[in-house]
């Protein structure tokens, strides 16, 4: 399967607004057993059309300096993805916590891939299930790999590392056919202990909300973890309440 690993680098805030002033992409093709066998690649840094909030820098180490005289990222950024399109490569964008937030951006950009998968979901479920201290890229790149994150928050090292989770990460669960790992990990599951990341009661975990904060969450979901909706819908489903709010499209 041809398959597009993205990370954005950003000025900080929103992605839905927020500027870009890293793209990395590799396009190559995902095996049966999840080797990534890259074939094309792209990284540039890009201006973003305003100022880099200062604690975003502190994260990935960019200045306002480094990308003066880069493009402006909303003109350099839809061609990579028109080439990937044009190289197959939109079959699969697969990223990491790219759901709630590449995955965004890249939309902005001109981006529509046919399929997508995040790849935090299935290392979540792992952290959760094993008890690990960490779901974090870096992490879950040393405990899987034995690597050393030693570049992160650098969008090729980024990329490069989500490449290498695959068929560990398919390992873990017993998968031996990466169409089969797949499907499971974009399907929603239920996770005990999850922590809501939205909405006023933020912070919560998903079973000590009371009935009318469960079903505002449930209510308020409007795509992001599969994982939390399927979290929210089992309980609710499980409290045995039965005025089940209209939700809308969500996916």
């Amino acid at each position: 399967m041809r398959a597009l690993i993205h990370d954005f680098e950003t000025a900080g805030g929103s992605a839905r607004h927020c500027g870009v002033v890293q793209l990395a992409v590799l396009g190559g093709v995902l095996h049966t057993d999840g080797r990534f066998e890259s074939q094309w690649q792209h990284s540039a840094h890009y201006h973003p059309g305003g100022s880099i909030d200062p604690a975003t820098t502190r994260v990935h180490g960019i200045h306002d300096e480094d990308v003066a005289q880069c493009p402006d990222y909303r003109h350099g950024i839809p061609p990579v993805y028109r080439e990937a399109t044009r190289q197959g490569f939109d079959a699969l964008v697969m990223g990491y916590s790219n759901t709630g937030f590449d995955n965004v951006i890249a939309r902005r950009l001109g981006c529509r891939p046919r399929r997508s998968l995040d790849l935090f979901i299935p290392a979540y479920r792992l952290k959760k299930r094993d008890g690990l201290e960490s779901a974090s890229l870096g992490h879950m790149y040393r405990e899987l790999t034995g690597g050393e994150p030693t570049h992160a928050h650098e969008a090729l090292f980024d990329v490069t590392m989500t490449a290498a989770l695959v068929t560990p990460l398919m390992a873990r669960f017993g998968f031996e056919d990466f169409a089969s790992f797949l499907d499971w990990a974009t399907v929603g599951q239920p996770v005990p202990g999850l922590r809501l990341r939205f909405g006023p009661s933020r912070g919560k975990t998903i079973e000590s909300l009371d009935d009318d904060a469960l079903t505002a969450a449930l209510n308020g979901w409007r795509g992001g973890n599969i994982d939390v909706h399927a979290s929210l819908d089992a309980e609710y489903t499980r409290r045995g309440l039965t005025l089940r709010p209209e939700q809308g499209r969500l996916f």
